[in-house]
């Protein structure tokens, strides 16, 4: 039930103020420093750098990929409960093109053969290759590259962009008109994250191939944006910005945050399930790497951590109502989900589990890059939609 629109107090537009808080300046320092170290990691390490930076950058794209996701299935189901989380989700996707820019070190043949070893002179006679050559050659590769970050780009800014041109005049044929591409673009965002994550994820080890890869890759990206979005909220609001939202929004977001880790504990099991059962050779090479040694730990560890602790946490309806609550397990499972690429992409690099300064230096790199760029975009326009055609259903929300 809704009150009626002319009892609701609709709050004015809020901007944000970098100048107000030293954060910006933090995430500017950091990323000079990360910059001079990583360009001393290229030049002792190129290997190890490769990796890191890697690691580093699909942290990240995962959760912009995710929030690509969230904003479009909003609009196609017309969802009013999320009208002042969105915008969060829509500044993160103004980040793609600064992506691209921290991508672009890793398409360099020397850290592209290290990362992607089909692309390594080594195996240019390799049977296997020759076979699918089709499709795994450098000149197609790199097409896929920019066709995938032209998209996103695209995409992102159209949405932010619409969204942004509708706080002018609160024109609601601009909403209708996303609400009617969020359809075909959730279709394309489901088959391009796909052939993406199979390209530089899997990837890695281009042999190996999984059926349900392209869901996985899907489900980290789902659950990590909607934890990031969370926390963005909750920086914001002790800031003194969205005093709005109250419990009735986290409890939704709650609820999303405890599917999603149900979602991906399935189909995580799933896949291991499937490759256990059909037994074949070029799908099990995958857990012969990374149940050995000290990755065996870290697999416990990831059941633990990111499925078990979250799901157990998240069962209660007041840490889903409190956000000081959801802001902690929202931080854990971004945690976790570092924790997790780290399992996957790092055994490639390394037999034993042995965690190099570059992969600090590198997280803190991007990291520091891309929360710069975030509080220069967010500054741009109002932290929230001011004249969404659904604002009132959002203030007035109940479950």
């Amino acid at each position: 039930m809704t009150a009626h629109p002319h009892t609701i107090h609709i709050p004015p537009p809020e901007r944000l103020v970098p100048g107000k808080y030293p954060l910006s300046a933090i995430f500017a320092g950091g990323a000079i420093i990360g910059l001079i170290f990583s360009a001393i990691g290229v030049y002792r390490d190129p290997y190890q750098f490769a990796y890191s930076w890697f690691f580093a950058f699909y942290y990240f794209f995962t959760i912009a990929l995710g929030s690509f996701f969230w904003v479009t299935l909003h609009y196609a189901c017309d969802s009013d409960w999320s009208v002042f989380a969105r915008r969060s989700w829509e500044n993160i996707l103004a980040l793609f093109p600064v992506l691209l820019l921290i991508f672009i070190p890793l398409l360099w043949p020397e850290f592209a053969g290290i990362l992607w070893k089909w692309m390594s002179p080594a195996h240019w006679n390799d049977h296997e290759l020759a076979i699918r050559s089709l499709y795994l050659n450098w000149p197609f590769f790199y097409f896929r590259v920019v066709f995938y970050f032209g998209y996103f780009i695209c995409a992102g800014l159209y949405y932010r962009g619409y969204s942004i041109r509708q706080d002018l005049d609160g024109n609601p044929v601009l909403t209708r008109r996303m609400h009617d591409h969020s359809y075909l673009a959730l279709v394309l965002f489901g088959l391009i994250q796909t052939f993406l994550a199979i390209d530089w994820f899997s990837g890695l080890d281009w042999r190996w191939g999984s059926s349900l890869f392209g869901v996985y890759n899907f489900a980290i990206c789902a659950q990590s944006s909607l934890a990031a979005c969370i926390v963005i909220i909750a920086v914001l609001r002790n800031a003194g910005y969205l005093q709005m939202m109250n419990h009735e929004h986290f409890y939704l977001m709650g609820k999303l945050l405890f599917g999603f880790t149900i979602f991906w504990a399935y189909i995580a099991f799933g896949q291991y399930l499937l490759i256990w059962y059909a037994n074949i050779p070029e799908e099990t090479i995958f857990y012969n790497d990374h149940n050995r040694g000290h990755w065996l730990y870290l697999t416990y560890f990831l059941a633990v951590g990111k499925f078990i602790f979250p799901a157990i946490y998240l069962l209660s309806q007041d840490n889903k109502k409190s956000l000081a609550a959801l802001n902690f397990i929202a931080v854990w499972i971004l945690f976790m989900h570092g924790v997790e690429l780290y399992w996957f992409i790092m055994p490639y690099a390394h037999h034993g589990m042995c965690p190099s300064f570059e992969d600090f230096i590198a997280s803190l790199t991007v990291a520091s890059i891309l929360g710069f760029a975030y509080i220069k975009i967010a500054a741009t326009a109002s932290l929230f939609p001011t004249k969404d055609p659904r604002l009132v259903e959002c203030l007035t929300i109940t479950n």
